[in-house]
């Protein structure tokens, strides 16, 4: 019988691309993960691997054990939750990871219900960026993750994970106040000529700014890279150039001009992500259903009562 253990490790050696990088995500040493995935191997009697001294591969057959082991760590995830329901009680630890405009707005708010509404139940909230929080969710570090997808670049369906969309909020630009477009709404190829405050490369709000604006025509010139929407803020404040943040950005007290974006509008969609098959789990589904509450609070387009 196969191991579940094992074909775990399989899977994020094949999401995370080498051994090292798996075994960092599992708590396990390279060597461990080697040895497991030769336990695979021989179990399944094929090679699944194909080892170079520089670089490791899966094979044909590794391709197919992983599409069936999400299939198998799915059906796990569905057993165990639909045996704990059984008990009726929402109790336990769960862990949260949010990331900084989501934990501001909504998600801290819902813990906070949570709490109050199920005293048996423990929540810990950990602070995750989204671009790395799916990735830590199949590893097992944390239960549900808080993550975003922005238009223009949406994420790649994943089967290993179920998605409860919960809120989208449009991007607006940021200007100094004396700035001659401050006046009204902003068409993104008049900024064509400004200096631009922008998250870090690696991010799909980056992609995004990057992905429309050579759309516009143009390719923005970046003076300031920050992952902080604040910090973006802070750098407009101070005259560097121009910006977007969603618009549930805490940018209070910042003497700013906050515009629509027209031409093109953009929007990011905040979403919970759980292992696929957890979810109705009654503690997964009390920290689920009250997240989905708390966003819908805030109003049809996701917008926070500190709206700048």
């Amino acid at each position: 019988m196969l191991n579940t253990n094992r074909l775990r490790i399989l899977r994020e050696v094949a999401d995370r691309g080498t051994i090292i990088a798996a075994a960092e995500a599992l708590y396990l040493t390279p060597p461990a993960v080697s040895h497991q995935l030769k336990v695979l191997e021989a179990e399944v009697g094929v090679p699944l691997l194909e080892r170079t001294p520089r670089s490791i591969r899966l094979t044909d057959a590794g391709v197919r054990l992983v599409e069936h082991a999400e299939t198998i760590l799915a059906e796990c995830e569905m057993a165990v939750a639909d045996v704990v329901a059984l008990s009726g009680e929402v109790t336990g630890h769960l862990r949260l990871s949010t990331f900084q405009t989501a934990a501001q707005s909504f998600a801290l708010p819902a813990v906070a219900e949570v709490l109050k509404r199920y005293p048996s139940l423990d929540v810990i909230v950990d602070e995750l960026e989204p671009e790395r929080a799916v990735a830590a969710l199949k590893a097992g570090q944390i239960d549900i993750a808080l993550s975003h997808e922005w238009d223009f670049v949406p994420r790649p369906k994943d089967p290993g994970i179920d998605r409860y969309n919960l809120l989208s909020e449009p991007i607006v630009v940021l200007l100094p106040p004396t700035h001659p477009l401050a006046s009204g709404p902003v068409r993104l190829k008049d900024l064509a000529g400004e200096r631009w405050c922008v998250a870090q490369e690696t991010t799909s709000s980056r992609r995004a700014v990057v992905r429309i604006a050579q759309a516009a025509g143009f390719v923005p010139k970046v003076i300031l890279e920050s992952n902080y929407f604040r910090a973006i803020g802070s750098a407009v404040e101070a005259g560097l150039g121009v910006g977007v943040a969603p618009l549930m950005t805490d940018l209070r007290a910042l003497d700013i001009v906050i515009q629509p974006l027209i031409e093109p509008e953009m929007s990011r969609r905040i979403f919970a992500a759980v292992r696929r098959g957890s979810g109705e789990a009654p503690a997964m589904r009390a920290v689920l259903d009250t997240l989905i509450a708390v966003a819908d609070s805030l109003g049809p387009e996701g917008l926070p009562e500190f709206r700048p």
